[in-house]
C-alpha cells in the first residue's frame, strides 16, 4: 500500500467522523491521547506489541550513536537524522482538535506543493519556492531550522548537508543509519520491525517529494486544478479575471466541506504567489467585485482569516483602507 492511500485515508478522516479503520497489513492508527482527538500512524511489531512511527528510535539503544566511529556519520548528524526521520511521520497525524485546523491546512498545502511541483515540471522556476515549502512543512511537523536548513532538493532528491559540509542523498543516509543500528543486539521481532521502518522511511521521502507516489485530491471539483501552484500561476498570468472569478467562488456559502478545503488551498496560492510580493494586486479583485455588493469584503475576510503570508498591514498602501477599517476581529 502506497503512502498516497494512507494520506487519502487521513484526509477522509477529517470529513468523515465515522470512518472505518485503516486497512493495512502492518500499519494502523493508534490513539495516544483521546482528549485531543489525535490519531498517529503505528506499526505492529507482533501480536502483543506495536510502536508509533514517530517513536521508532525507542526500538534501539540511542547510546550506540554516542560511541560510534563512523567514516561519514558524526554523532550530531546521526541524532539530527534520527529526529528528522521520526517527526516526518507526523505528516500522517489525524488531529481533529479545532485549534489545529490551520496547522493541518498548512501541512497539507506545503506537502501538496512540494510533491506537485516535481510531477508537473518547473516551468516557472519555482525551485526555491519548493524548497521553502519543504522547510515550512518540516517546521509545522515539529523540526527546527538546525535540521531543515541542512536540506536541499536537487534532481528530485532531498540532500542533507553533513557536519563536514558534504551532501548526501537522504536515502543513502537512511541506509547508513540502519546499517549502524543493526550492529546492536536485538530480538528477531525488533530487527524485523526496524527493517520495515527502514523501507517506510525511504517511501516517505519519495511521497513528500512526489517521486513515484504523488497524491492528488480525489474530489469532483472543477476548481481543483487551481490548487496546484504551477497551474495557478500560469492561469493568473494568462487570464487574471478567470482566476479572480475562482477566488470569488471560494466564498460560496453552499460549498461542501471538501469544496471549502480546495477553496482555501486556492486562496493560499493567491496569498503566497501574488499578494505576498505585490499586495496592490488586490485592487484588480476589488474592481471585478464592483457590481457584486459585499463580495470583495467576504473574499478579503477569507484571505486575512487564513493568515497565510499576508495580514491587514500588507494592504496599508493599496487603496482599500475603507474595507480594512470595517474588518472586526481580523488581524
Amino acid at each position: 500500500m502506497s503512502f498516497s492511500i494512507i494520506y487519502d485515508y487521513k484526509l477522509r478522516a477529517y470529513f468523515n467522523e465515522r470512518i472505518s479503520d485503516l486497512n493495512h497489513e502492518d500499519l494502523f492508527y493508534s490513539y495516544p491521547d483521546q482528549e485531543q482527538n489525535l490519531r498517529i500512524l503505528t506499526l505492529n511489531i507482533n501480536e502483543q506489541n506495536h510502536i508509533s512511527l514517530v517513536r521508532w528510535h525507542d526500538l534501539f539503544d540511542r547510546s550506540l550513536f554516542t560511541k560510534m566511529d563512523h567514516p561519514i556519520l558524526s554523532v550530531a548528524d546521526a541524532e539530527r537524522l534520527i529526529r528528522l526521520l521520526s517527526l516526518m511521520f507526523n505528516v500522517f497525524d489525524i488531529h481533529k482538535d479545532v485549534a489545529y485546523s490551520r496547522k493541518n491546512l498548512c501541512c497539507v498545502y506545503y506537502q501538496y506543493q512540494v510533491s506537485h511541483l516535481a510531477e508537473r515540471g518547473n516551468e516557472f522556476s519555482l525551485t526555491q519556492d519548493r524548497l521553502f515549502f519543504l522547510h515550512q512543512l518540516l517546521f509545522e511537523l515539529g523540526l527546527g531550522d538546525d535540521i531543515y536548513d541542512r536540506l536541499t532538493i536537487e534532481n528530485n532528491k532531498i540532500l542533507y548537508s553533513m557536519e563536514d559540509g558534504q551532501q548526501y542523498d537522504l536515502h543513502i543516509l537512511i541506509d547508513m543509519l540502519h546499517e549502524h543500528i543493526n550492529k546492536n543486539k536485538m530480538d528477531m521481532d525488533t530487527r524485523a520491525a526496524l527493517g520495515k521502518i527502514k523501507i517506510l522511511q525511504g517511501q516517505l521521502v519519495n511521497f513528500i517529494l512526489g517521486s513515484h507516489d504523488v497524491y492528488d485530491f480525489p474530489y469532483d471539483d472543477f476548481n481543483k486544478s487551481f490548487a496546484e501552484a504551477t497551474m495557478f500561476i500560469q492561469a493568473y498570468n494568462s487570464n487574471k479575471n478567470r482566476v479572480l472569478e475562482v477566488l470569488i467562488d471560494s466564498i460560496n456559502e453552499h460549498q461542501s466541506p471538501t469544496e471549502q478545503f480546495i477553496s482555501n488551498m486556492i486562496l493560499m496560492n493567491y496569498s503566497y504567489f501574488v499578494l505576498k510580493s505585490n499586495p496592490s494586486e488586490i485592487t484588480y479583485l476589488k474592481l471585478l467585485c464592483k457590481k457584486k455588493p459585499g463580495v470583495f469584503m467576504k473574499v478579503l475576510t477569507a484571505l486575512l482569516e487564513l493568515r497565510f503570508f499576508v495580514d491587514k498591514s500588507s494592504f496599508t498602501n493599496t487603496g482599500i483602507n475603507y474595507y480594512l477599517s470595517r474588518l472586526k476581529g481580523v488581524k
